[in-house]
């Protein structure tokens, strides 16, 4: 009987430990989030994230906080999926004033990232994200083709799309970017490219050579628009890292060098 009463007040003791664990968590919280700096505009950029095995789109958002010496929480927000709708209320960040008297620089930026699963993205039904900051909606429709992305203003006040190392624009960009399969990388040129000639025949006979497969065999929807590059489903080798590439030799009869390299945003 003792041994019941002495494990029930144990219980007992774990049971208020935790509850006021929980409850100095929330008042924590309270107090942290309570004194959050919201930004008067945020920037909006579009990236792309391989999340199990797939390519998805990211939404990005920046803001300018301070200087060098300076420094700030990630961005805060509350993300809420309604059907076709997501709305994204920004809420602000943490900032501390740095106090050094030689500070580099730097401009200081904090930023958070929202993920958009990949069968919402491609349900039936037109796409619309909704931005709220400082009490001002700010819509964009999300739009899905193929492997093609896009995002449209459609009202934006104080949330401006651009392209990533643009100061904020006076009005939104239309963003875009390509959800390429993980197994498709680009054969390009260097050296003395014409740039008014096709080389994509020449190409595609060149990696077939070396063991690649020109991905409109695969992807026949991947859209090929340079005549300069060629998609390539990599199969029996690894893609190169990214911001590298590798030589792969001369294009026969061209004079031009072939080279291997990933597939990054920037080529949507």
């Amino acid at each position: 009987m003792r041994t019941n009463r002495k494990w029930l007040l144990i219980s007992l003791l774990i049971l208020v430990v935790v509850t006021i664990g929980i409850l100095l968590f929330v008042w924590y919280k309270s107090a942290r989030d309570s004194g959050l700096v919201t930004p008067e505009k945020v920037s909006l950029y579009l990236e792309t994230s391989v999340e199990n095995g797939e390519k998805i789109p990211i939404l990005v958002l920046s803001t300018v906080t301070g200087g060098g010496c300076d420094s700030a929480s990630d961005l805060q927000t509350k993300e809420t999926f309604s059907g076709n709708e997501l709305l994204v209320e920004i809420l602000g960040y943490n900032f501390t004033k740095g106090s050094g008297e030689v500070c580099p620089a730097v401009i200081l930026e904090s930023q958070t990232k929202v993920k958009l699963a990949s069968n919402w993205l491609k349900d039936n039904g037109e796409k619309e994200i909704v931005f709220k900051l400082k009490g001002k909606e700010n819509i964009y429709k999300l739009s899905y083709s193929q492997y093609q992305v896009t995002l449209t203003r459609v009202q934006a006040t104080n949330v401006i799309s651009s392209d990533r190392g643009k100061n904020i624009p006076s009005t939104s960009e239309t963003l875009r970017t390509t959800l390429y399969p993980n197994d498709v990388a680009i054969l390009y040129l260097s050296g003395s490219v014409d740039s008014e000639k096709d080389y994509r025949v020449a190409l595609s006979k060149f990696a077939q050579e070396k063991g690649f497969i020109p991905a409109e065999q695969i992807y026949p929807t991947l859209l090929q628009t340079k005549k300069n590059w060629l998609y390539v489903v990599i199969k029996s080798r690894s893609i190169p890292e990214p911001n590298s590439s590798e030589s792969l030799g001369k294009l026969p009869n061209e004079g031009v060098d072939v080279n291997l390299r990933a597939i990054s945003d920037i080529d949507s």
